[in-house]
């Protein structure tokens, strides 16, 4: 082979493994917006936490259940001998303890209106909720526990029902039990709930087995997500709000759910047989062994701003890479040599599409955002390729080649479940075509004279 020929190999080698590099060095850039975009989002998410202090956090009802104080009292005999003689000493003794009782059936209305309010640039999604629960208890004889060793004095019973964030009560509830209204207090009237109220169930007689009939209602307000601990031993939901996007969770999903573009409706039945086998695991005695088997709804977006942006950034190596490997195609195909200081400017401009995104898209629609960073970047590109090239046309072309790029690009971030599937394809068909672009190349005798006729 002539010197001239492996001197081109050797010269084309090293602009590729300079080319390279300098692709590696612009990924810092790229990480840096990356990392902005974390950032931002732990900013909006302290944003959205302070919206929901003054309205209410995510929220979670459990109960209601009945809590019956009682003090038992007994007494311990000993014998002794003292002097020869048998002595019985006496000791009384007692306790404070409370017989929680779960409601035998309960069923949940829930009907909830989402609105938006903002702080600054960033917006919190909340709800108002118009609960009304009704159900029964099946109460036995002093709940059950009286022996003839002790006696029992009991207090009176108190309705419970637990409320994470109780700042959320918009209106005093109402509650009736067995056709008689009371009024709750506020706080959870149990040690074992963090928070939420409770009603002094004053003239209800525990002394014998009866069936207790109730009805509550309240509105909440809350933010993000709503749930429901399903205490009672057969449990009912029935959900409906006017936000397109939730996301079903916790331990039991919804047994019918219609999802529209106006809202959603959805409905649960939980027997006493899933109930109690949820909550089989748990170390701790009722309620808290099952405040962990949940119902809950999520009020979502189906590819959030953030995701988005990250999911972005991610592809910066692809663009900068393909953008690269294009430009060392037509260096090897056309004999332009293009300097490694106009491939730093690209890739820099490049990178400079997921800042100028980000930026946007904090103020205005995400789609308007990405036309934006993407129309000025392929305009910038386009015009500073035509002037190094010294041809239009393949400045045209290289700018099309990169708004295809961006087009195809937004369409991943859109798809929620065919994301993988499609980046896939995609860079199936770029190495497709590079292979046919590349596919009449002599790497062997890159640089040497081509033989009379060959073409």
């Amino acid at each position: 082979m002539p010197k001239g020929g492996r001197s081109v190999k050797r010269s084309f080698l090293l602009k590729t493994l300079l080319v390279a590099a300098l692709a590696m060095i612009l990924m810092l850039p790229v990480a840096m917006i990356r990392d902005l975009v974390a950032e931002r989002q732990a900013r909006r998410n302290e944003a959205v936490s302070g919206i929901a202090e003054g309205w209410g956090k995510r929220q979670t009802v459990a109960g209601p259940y009945l809590a019956i104080p009682y003090e038992r009292h007994w007494t311990v005999v000993k014998r002794e001998t003292v002097d020869g003689k048998l002595r019985e000493i006496r000791t009384e003794r007692s306790e404070s303890q409370v017989v929680r009782l779960p409601a035998a059936s309960v069923e949940w209305t829930v009907d909830a209106e989402i609105s938006e309010k903002a702080r600054g640039i960033y917006k919190a999604r909340l709800y108002g909720a118009k609960l009304q629960a009704q159900g029964a208890f099946s109460l036995p004889a002093r709940a059950g526990l009286e022996d003839g060793a002790s006696r029992y004095k009991w207090d009176a019973p108190r309705l419970v029902l637990g409320i994470s964030d109780p700042l959320g009560i918009r209106a005093a509830p109402a509650v009736s039990v067995n056709g008689r209204n009371y009024d709750f207090a506020p706080g959870p009237g149990d040690s074992a709930l963090a928070g939420g109220l409770h009603a002094p169930l004053a003239g209800l007689q525990t002394g014998r087995e009866q069936k207790i009939e109730f009805s509550l209602s309240l509105e909440l307000g809350g933010s993000e997500a709503f749930a429901i601990a399903p205490l009672g031993a057969d449990t009912a939901v029935a959900m409906r709000a006017d936000w397109p996007h939730p996301s079903f969770q916790g331990r039991f999903l919804p047994a019918k759910h219609a999802i529209g573009p106006k809202g959603f409706t959805a409905s649960w039945k939980i027997s006493r047989f899933a109930a109690q086998g949820a909550g089989q695991a748990a170390s701790c005695a009722f309620p808290c062994n099952r405040m962990g088997e949940q119902i809950s709804v999520s009020l979502i977006e189906p590819v959030g701003l953030y995701q988005q942006l990250e999911r972005a950034s991610k592809y910066g190596f692809l663009f900068i890479g393909l953008t690269f490997a294009a430009f060392l195609l037509f260096e090897l195909l056309r004999r332009l040599a293009i300097h490694p200081a106009q491939y730093g400017l690209v890739g820099l401009a490049l990178a400079m599409f997921f800042l100028l995104l980000t930026a946007l898209s904090e103020h205005i629609d995400f789609a308007a955002a990405y036309a934006i960073a993407s129309f000025a970047c392929v305009g910038l590109v386009t015009g500073y390729l035509v002037r190094v090239l010294r041809s239009a046309g393949i400045g045209l072309a290289f700018g099309g080649a990169l708004a295809a790029l961006y087009a195809m690009l937004y369409a991943l971030l859109k798809a929620e479940d065919y994301s993988l599937l499609g980046g896939s394809l995609l860079l199936f068909g770029l190495l497709a075509a590079l292979m046919i672009a590349t596919r009449r190349v002599d790497w062997y005798g890159l640089g040497s004279p081509r033989p009379a006729g060959s073409g």
